[in-house]
């Protein structure tokens, strides 16, 4: 496949008029879009006659307006590209095909990482370009006719950090020893021939959602993903903050100031000691609330988001069987506190406690606009713990000063986020 961009969408004007699009999927008008975007109206003219020359936008119909003729509506042509987005985690690899609107066109998971980085993205590539030629036997076209070769953007790639991203290295992953050093973004552009750029799953579950979300530009969003371990994410005007070695977010040792143990890393009551999903997890097995290891299911997965579902006897078959036994067991242990069990209330209070003190402290240093929690474990965990987190939070953030929600966009919200972040770094006003 031939790497592709979209310099040829010219200035950055363009990309202001397509993302004021973008941003009213229900359609706009020229005369709207001139409000949005500051230009001129004869820029706005000028330039949504080209989007719509390349098949990126389109009218549908007319908007009767208070005074004068009616305006024509604009919408955004979803299909027109497409990109591509990968979850590398320990438990598997997710791989995504998603459009303009961060929907899912087509996915598909592989076996998890192993110790021969180089054999995995062959793997990763051989796997798109099946994807594509699937999806192109199939039929499926843009609405002007061009194949998903064509419309194929590139590549956005989500990994545990930590990470280099503006070399595209993965430096030093958590469990994953045989990945430490990967030139990442050049092999696996080599391997694909398309363009790639990497994040860490934090930042690309963040992007997804202020990709997806009809927010202000202006507004700051603290994005909560809950995985193995809890991690962070901020943006500020639809950009994800990295700081300086792109290691921020990174909260795990974060102090709660509840009883606990001492960390190895010399402080006491760490967040991730209330809420790495393995002490979980070890908690309710203990407790007698969950089976010993071994007994249903298999040991868990360690708590993060890829799954793999080919070669089901083998081991992509054992990774799908420990994601899928870490989810039910999380789900069963809320339903036992659901259900009265006194152990497995202490359990997700404890874990909602810690996240909750965490939150407090991030709120007063991020002051958000919103936090939205998300992520591989939240959707089973957020019945029981959503409602301790909030009464913590409350204790100093009224409703009207923050908005605290779960996400809508599922568990794999990594993966389809690794193609948003492709997006937004071709389309997106913000990143130029």
């Amino acid at each position: 496949m031939r790497g592709k961009t979209m310099l040829d969408l010219g200035a950055r004007n363009e990309l202001i008029v397509l993302d004021a699009i973008r941003h009213a999927p229900e359609g706009t008008s020229q005369s709207e879009v001139v409000d949005r975007s500051g230009l001129s109206r004869q820029a706005v003219s000028l330039i949504t006659r080209r989007l719509r020359e390349r098949g990126m936008i389109t009218t549908d119909g007319t908007l009767a307006g208070s005074r004068g003729k009616p305006r024509t509506v604009l919408r955004l042509v979803p299909t027109s590209l497409l990109a591509a987005g990968v979850h590398l985690d320990p438990a598997g690899i997710t791989l995504v095909l998603a459009d303009l609107l961060a929907e899912v066109i087509a996915e598909r998971r592989l076996e998890a990482p192993t110790d021969d980085p180089a054999g995995d993205i062959a793997r990763i590539a051989e796997a798109l370009a099946s994807i594509v030629e699937e999806l192109a036997d199939a039929g499926w076209r843009t609405p002007d006719g061009r194949g998903p070769e064509e419309a194929l953007l590139g590549i956005g790639v989500a990994s545990p950090g930590g990470i280099d991203v503006r070399r595209g290295v993965v430096v030093n992953p958590p469990w994953l020893p045989g990945w430490r050093g990967v030139e990442l973004v050049e092999q696996l552009a080599e391997a694909s021939g398309l363009p790639v750029v990497l994040d860490k799953d934090t930042n690309a579950a963040l992007t997804a959602h202020t990709w997806s979300a009809a927010q202000s530009s202006e507004e700051t969003v603290l994005y909560i993903y809950v995985g193995a371990g809890v991690g962070s994410a901020v943006s500020s005007g639809h950009r994800v903050q990295h700081g300086s070695g792109a290691l921020a977010g990174e909260i795990g040792h974060l102090p709660t100031g509840l009883d606990g143990e001492v960390c190895g890393c010399g402080r006491r009551a760490c967040l991730s000691q209330f809420t790495d999903v393995s002490i979980l997890l070890t908690g309710g097995r203990r407790a007698g609330i969950l089976p010993a290891d071994g007994e249903a299911g298999g040991k868990d997965g360690g708590g993060a988001d890829g799954t793999a579902d080919a070669d089901p006897g083998g081991k992509a078959g054992r990774d799908a069987g420990r994601e899928q036994d870490t989810r039910s067991q999380l789900q069963d242990l809320v339903a036992a506190a659901d259900g009265g069990s006194e152990p497995a209330r202490a359990l997700t209070l404890a874990y909602g406690a810690a996240l909750g003190e965490a939150l407090r402290t991030l709120i007063g240093v991020h002051d958000p606009h919103r936090v939205v929690l998300g992520g591989p474990y939240w959707t089973a965990l957020a019945p029981q713990v959503m409602p301790v987190i909030e009464a913590r939070v409350r204790r100093d953030a009224p409703p009207e000063r923050v908005q605290l929600m779960s996400s809508t966009l599922g568990d794999e919200v990594a993966a389809l986020g690794a193609a948003t972040l492709f997006l937004q770094r071709e389309l997106s006003p913000a990143a130029r």
